[in-house]
């Protein structure tokens, strides 16, 4: 208990400010996208679900920041986490497929905490990535088309991608795996990118990418700013997804 209410002293007056500001541009991240292929489609209309849907996915956001930033170790993000699943329930329980999918990854975050399960590396990362882009996707395409499809998850493939590349360094942080990871997943990112129709927008969401990667091995740093780097990815996604 000490130890939950120090972290909260230390959010209220320390880091509460960074960690709203990162959370915001993490759910932007994830949520524009979505929006984005949502109100391309005919017939889409918006209901109940989504109040729930923007809740889960703002406490999920929260969480990871917390999470990041203490190294996995946070008590208030898994009480966050808890709350996001009450949010599936409750927002859900007319769909039960769809709460299932969208309680894997609340679950996923729990679970990534505890060092036993040794979660907080390459496969940690990979399969948060994988997750984030199979559950997201389906909330939105439910909450607002009123229909699952496969093809709203094959074009979110960057958000999964992206996220591989832009949190290495925080899932591995000192690992001598790391650089070689991420040249895989920048890679990866790169070769998604190219699902998308190119233009000068995508032009310069690679050429972002690419100034960031070299940053980030030019500085050496265990981990680079959380606030910065998911910045990046939020213009990185706003780019590719900009109609």
């Amino acid at each position: 208990m000490a130890k939950f209410n120090l972290q909260v002293a230390n959010l209220d007056f320390t880091n509460w400010q960074s960690n709203l500001a990162t959370a915001a541009i993490i759910f932007i991240s994830w949520s524009f996208a979505p929006f984005s292929y949502a109100v391309s489609v005919s017939g889409t209309h918006f209901n109940t679900h989504m109040g729930m849907l923007f809740l889960y996915e703002l406490l999920l956001a929260f969480s990871l920041v917390l999470q990041l930033n203490n190294h996995f170790q946070s008590q208030l993000a898994n009480l966050l986490i808890i709350i996001s699943g009450f949010c599936v329930v409750f927002g859900f329980v007319t769909a039960p497929l769809v709460m299932l999918l969208l309680l894997l990854l609340p679950i996923f975050m729990f679970l990534m905490q505890f060092s036993q399960l040794n979660l907080q590396n390459e496969a940690g990362l990979l399969t948060f990535g994988a997750l984030l882009m199979l559950t997201i996707p389906i909330g939105n395409a439910y909450a607002s088309l009123h229909f699952i499809s496969w093809e709203i998850v094959l074009y979110l493939l960057p958000i999964m991608t992206s996220t591989w590349c832009f949190l290495t360094p925080f899932f591995l942080p000192r690992s001598k795996k790391r650089n070689w990871l991420l040249l895989g997943t920048l890679l990866f990112l790169i070769i998604s990118l190219f699902t998308h129709p190119i233009n000068r927008l995508t032009i310069v969401a690679i050429i972002l990418t690419l100034g960031w990667w070299l940053f980030t091995l030019d500085k050496r740093l265990a981990e680079p700013s959380l606030i910065l780097t998911s910045l990046v990815q939020m213009l990185i996604i706003v780019l590719i997804y900009w109609n």
